[in-house]
């Protein structure tokens, strides 16, 4: 028998066997019998109070059975997803030496959709406009209102492995190693490489190593192969230096054809439009972030030398950046001198607008950008360069100015 029962069979039996004396009882009697009342109400009031703790409990152990165990512990598939990218307009003005000058308008559209598989796991699949260039998603204007292309810009996973500090992506994803200066000696803003890449990251020091393919073919494949290490540390409490080093070889790079377009951008090439030499490159770089008066500012060095060439194989460059704020709107100029000669670096993967675009220039780079809003920005970017001295012993001047508002989402 339950409790609760049992409480209320006492209470009948008490109550019936106090009943004949209660009307038996004389006048005298009756502050006792009142009193008694009293406490039979209470002992009542007492087991319903039981009772309804009882019933609550009941209903709460039952609530998991009949509640699927996912549906508790597994966040809706609407709130694992997020969606990111950006539009940016374009109006550039190119003024080459021996060419007629150019005006075009380009855009450039980038959406992004980010999976949360797990809590370590992240999938990403992102589109791009343009066409199959390597370094750019942009698109020109003006081809008789033709549709325009787009492509897979992104598709790939990013795992926080269970190992402290090391993380893995996998598949065409954004470049992670670290560009000094924000800068593109060795590699494009816009280059998503393909294949594998492991960092790992304690305090200030991190190390990243990479494999990727260059060119899949049923004969022998170029690779991507390397690392990067670089340490970085506050100097004081508002200076912090960063150093660092790589190693990238391209594979089976010489004496192939150049690929998807045929424009070697730069680099040596035989009678056939094929690579003289392979691309080994090494890497130094290093940065120094401090203040000038209120003006966080960041000076940057970066050198690489390609270790499979003779010569025209060096590269660097030096330059800065300084942070204002127009009342709560932050702005900042940015300035880059750089020499990058024909075969210091692999052309078709470097900035695709120094000098045209390549290697085997050199000269001046003047930046500006101002946000009107957190998503909204308007940026100004002025090369005065020359470039093709090696390669025909005569430098030719190009001069390219670029205006863009982007808009971030």
């Amino acid at each position: 028998m339950k409790p609760r029962h049992l409480a209320r069979g006492l209470l009948a039996l008490l109550i019936g066997c106090t009943a004949p004396a209660f009307a038996q009882a004389d006048e005298d009697d009756a502050e006792t019998i009142e009193l008694l009342k009293a406490q039979l109400a209470e002992l009542t009031e007492r087991l319903e109070a039981m009772e309804s703790r009882e019933k609550i409990r009941i209903e709460t152990y039952k609530a998991p059975v009949n509640t699927p165990p996912q549906a508790r512990s597994n966040p809706s598939w609407t709130d694992r997803i997020k969606w990111k990218g950006d539009f940016r307009y374009r109006h550039e003005s190119i003024d080459a030496e021996f060419e007629d000058k150019r005006h075009r308008n380009r855009i450039r559209a980038r959406p992004a959709m980010e999976v949360a598989v797990s809590d370590s796991v992240e999938v990403v699949l992102g589109l791009g406009t343009g066409g199959e260039d390597p370094t750019s998603a942009n698109q020109t204007l003006g081809d008789g209102f033709a549709s325009k292309n787009i492509r897979v810009d992104l598709a790939y996973f990013d795992w926080d492995t269970p190992l402290q500090g090391l993380s893995l992506l996998g598949g065409k994803y954004k470049n992670p190693l670290h560009r000094a200066g924000g800068n593109g000696l060795l590699w494009d803003s816009d280059l998503r490489p393909e294949g594998m890449l492991a960092s790992y990251r304690r305090g200030g020091l991190r190390v990243s190593g990479l494999f990727n393919w260059l060119s899949e073919s049923s004969g022998s494949d170029s690779l991507a192969f390397g690392g990067q290490l670089d340490w970085s540390t506050n100097i004081g409490s508002d200076n912090r230096l960063l150093v660092g080093v790589g190693y990238y070889d391209l594979t089976s790079v010489k004496g192939k054809a150049v690929p998807f377009d045929d424009d070697p951008r730069g680099n040596s090439v035989d009678a056939f439009n094929e690579y003289l030499y392979g691309y080994e490159e090494l890497e130094l770089f290093g940065e120094f972030s401090f203040n000038v008066g209120d003006f966080p500012t960041t000076l940057f060095v970066n050198y690489v030398e390609n270790l499979d060439a003779p010569e025209f194989d060096q590269g660097w460059a030096i330059g800065g950046t300084m942070n204002f704020k127009h009342g709560n709107r932050p702005w900042r100029l940015g300035y880059v001198y750089q020499d990058l000669e024909a075969d210091a670096v692999f052309g078709l993967i470097t900035d695709s607008n120094f000098g045209g675009g390549g290697t085997d220039a050199k000269g001046h780079i003047f930046r500006g950008s101002y946000n009107l809003t957190d998503q909204i920005s308007l940026g100004g970017t002025l090369f005065i360069n020359e470039r093709d001295e090696n390669q025909t012993g005569i430098a030719e001047d190009y001069n390219r100015f670029m205006l863009d508002v982007q808009f971030r989402y």
